[in-house]
């Protein structure tokens, strides 16, 4: 019987099915785009492709057909909440046995950070529609860090919000990994999972660590959020999108993201990869 991944070309999804595949297991994928999906898992066997609208009953219904356990993640948007939803409602109707959502570890109604309010949205209506379910609540992805390369590899800095936040930063890699565990062992489900990396920076001290790594200098330079609005917007980046940024940081500065747990690495059962790891295997990126 299949294991189903959502929104399997996502950065973490498409990990998910990776694991998943090299422990040998059957994996449905529901994708918007079968081009895609064929290009990002090649012809490997072992992956069925169902695409289409991810708020289509009859797509849905396919994609949840005979399926045991399925793992919910979509990209941040601002459909996010209702295609959610109504995959929620669709596996519902198929009578699937359990769920495993992705959320953050910032998921409040009250949260500074715009995906927490979205993931505290979804969880309510997840709750309420009585399916059986696991939460992997992850602090930030330390992926993330790509949103200064371009400025610190230009000029040797980057500009934020969040002069004294301390970030649990997460690699989307060992993020996968965890997830295609629990989907594999039904002794992992039914909890809720607040996943860290091993350590917390703020952004100056990240801003350290790239001047070490690339042998020069490389500062953090805080402004208000009114001016990182500012700026985010007058890069052209869209307002809905420029609002999620800007919340990255605030979040960060309200010390949201900042919680260190050891659960990453009980389920991996090794050590996760480290903030300095990533950079050091990432340096290219912030280079001219």
């Amino acid at each position: 019987m299949p294991l189903l991944v959502t929104g399997a070309t996502g950065r973490t999804s498409a990990g998910v099915v990776r694991h998943l595949r090299a422990a040998g297991e059957d994996v449905r994928v529901l994708v918007r785009d079968r081009d895609k999906a064929k290009k990002t898992f090649g012809d490997a066997n072992g992956v069925e492709i169902v695409d289409g609208d991810f708020d289509d009953e009859a797509v849905l219904a396919k994609a949840f057909d005979v399926v045991d356990v399925a793992f919910l993640a979509l990209g941040s948007s601002p459909d996010q909440v209702r295609l959610e939803k109504a995959m929620i409602d669709g596996a519902v109707k198929a009578e699937l046995p359990h769920l495993v959502k992705l959320s953050s570890t910032a998921t409040s109604h009250d949260s500074v950070l715009l995906v927490g309010q979205l993931h505290a949205e979804i969880e309510d209506h997840l709750v309420a529609s009585g399916l059986a379910y696991t939460l992997l609540r992850p602090a930030s992805y330390v992926n993330n860090l790509f949103y200064a390369a371009s400025s610190v590899a230009a000029e040797n800095s980057w500009t934020g919000a969040a002069p004294t936040g301390r970030v649990a930063y997460i690699d989307i890699r060992d993020l996968s990994e965890a997830v295609a565990l629990v989907l594999r062992d039904p002794a992992l489900r039914g909890r809720t999972y607040g996943l860290s990396g091993p350590d917390a920076y703020t952004f100056p001290e990240i801003a350290e660590l790239l001047s070490r790594i690339l042998g020069h200098e490389v500062k953090y330079v805080p402004v208000s959020a009114d001016d990182r609005r500012s700026a985010l917007l007058g890069a052209g980046i869209p307002e809905w999108f420029a609002g999620l940024l800007l919340s990255l940081d605030t979040s960060a500065e309200a010390g949201e993201l900042s919680t260190l747990t050891t659960t990453l690495k009980e389920l991996l059962g090794h050590e996760p990869r480290t903030v300095e790891e990533f950079l050091i295997e990432n340096a290219a990126q912030f280079r001219n």
